[in-house]
């Protein structure tokens, strides 16, 4: 297999021909299935949308988060079963964050309230568990349930984005104000890991590591005062608005596909080679004093407001106005923060089940927009791209051209709804 991998991609283009316009593709992708909604059966009253995945014989597994549970549906719609309950025992979840489907049905699911990976069988049987880390105390979770994973290219690998900087200097702090054993430094989000299954405690190497924008040091958690909301969120020191984050997806192939710059130069590497550059002529938009009140603007609007009545106190502490400070901090970092000087011309990138990628670029200024998703074949080829205002980029690829989708009501209640992918965005 290993040779049979290399002789194909070996075979893809170094430097894919630019393209001067898009050639426009329709979201015409007819229905295969949906369930959900107001009316929906026991198992399908799902509150909000889930991870969800598909195995290589087309059943999608739907992550229920508030019933703390798994569902597995048939590739014809079917309810087939239920996956794990609330719990602390074995096959048990605390706090379900998302799963991990291999193609021969085996599933990871990770489990952020135990900070666990629970291995399920094919049948959906419970094999045993594999902690994210060693450490002990009353926060001495390393967030490794919360970072971003995928299928490695057989059953018992992931590959796993490292965490976030901010984040992990912050809870290293908490942890030694708690007495909690000293942590292990653990890759940050400018890196991806492979990641073994096999042991008690999850084992990583370092797959690849990305560029990281220049940035102000931040302060050390150690020396400020977490009584100050404004210093704590400073610790966290997200950088500018728009500063180029590591955007990345697993072949199943193995290799990766990833973005790490504000150009539209996507890299696919495997094994620390690179295969191929995907590349098209679509340039960064420049941040403008515009750009930067409207985004300002739009943040500051969805700041929740603290209770405006005296919300009085609990074991000595007034609620209201941690409340009230905690808001304060918020606006004042967004007031405050810094704009990178271009906006990254990449939003998202996903890997098809058989090779393909779909790339979701951006137009204008707001990434929360319904935008265009290029398509490109396995061997690197652009095909065309979806336009803006279709149904958006899939939240699952299964095989033979199944594609899942979340979708919400007037009521805002979620159904599911598998499509289909016509012949020629097939491979």
């Amino acid at each position: 297999m290993t040779r049979l991998w290399i002789l194909t991609l070996a075979l893809l283009p170094a430097e894919p021909a630019l393209h001067a316009q898009d050639r426009v593709l329709t979201w015409d992708f007819p229905e295969v299935w949906r369930v959900g909604g107001l009316d929906a059966p026991e198992w399908a009253q799902f509150t909000h949308p889930g991870d969800m995945a598909f195995d290589g014989s087309g059943n999608l597994y739907v992550v229920d988060e508030d019933a703390h549970r798994i569902v597995k549906i048939g590739p014809d719609g079917n309810f087939l079963m239920t996956i794990g309950r609330p719990g602390e025992g074995p096959g048990e979840f605390g706090s379900l964050y998302g799963v991990i489907v291999w193609r021969d049905g085996t599933m990871a699911a990770n489990d952020g309230g135990r900070e666990l990976l629970h291995l399920f069988d094919a049948d959906g049987d419970l094999e045993r568990t594999v902690r994210w880390g060693a450490a002990t105390g009353s926060v001495a979770f390393d967030l490794g349930a919360s970072r971003t994973i995928r299928p490695g290219p057989r059953p018992g690998v992931i590959y796993a984005q490292g965490v976030d900087t901010g984040f992990e200097r912050m809870l290293g702090a908490i942890a030694g104000l708690e007495g909690s054993e000293d942590r292990e430094q653990s890759v940050d989000e400018y890196m991806i890991e492979s990641i073994g299954l096999s042991g008690d405690v999850v084992d990583g190497e370092v797959l690849l590591e990305a560029w990281r924008p220049p940035r102000a040091e931040a302060p050390e958690a150690e020396e400020v005062d977490f009584t100050d909301f404004g210093a704590m969120l400073g610790t966290v020191n997200d950088g500018p608005y728009f500063e180029p984050d590591l955007r990345w997806d697993a072949m199943p192939n193995g290799a990766i596909a990833y973005v790490d710059s504000t150009t539209y130069h996507i890299r696919i590497v495997w094994n620390g080679q690179t295969l191929s550059r995907l590349s098209r002529p679509i340039d960064p938009v420049p941040v403008t004093r515009r750009i930067e009140s409207d985004v300002r603007a739009r943040m500051l609007r969805a700041v929740p407001k603290s209770e405006s009545v005296e919300v009085g106190e609990v074991a000595g502490v007034d609620v209201g106005e941690i409340e009230a400070q905690i808001e304060r901090a918020i606006r004042d970092q967004i007031e405050n923060r810094e704009f990178y000087p271009v906006i990254p011309a990449i939003v998202e990138l996903r890997a098809t089940w058989d090779d393909a990628l779909w790339v979701k670029r951006m137009e204008g200024s707001d990434t929360d927009a319904d935008l265009p998703i290029d398509v490109f074949d396995p061997r690197g080829n652009y095909i065309g791209t979806l336009p803006a205002g279709g149904l958006g980029m899939p939240r699952a690829f299964g095989p033979s051209g199944l594609i899942a989708y979340w979708e919400l009501d007037e009521l805002d209640v979620p159904s599911i709804v598998v499509r289909h992918l016509p012949d020629d965005l097939r491979w």
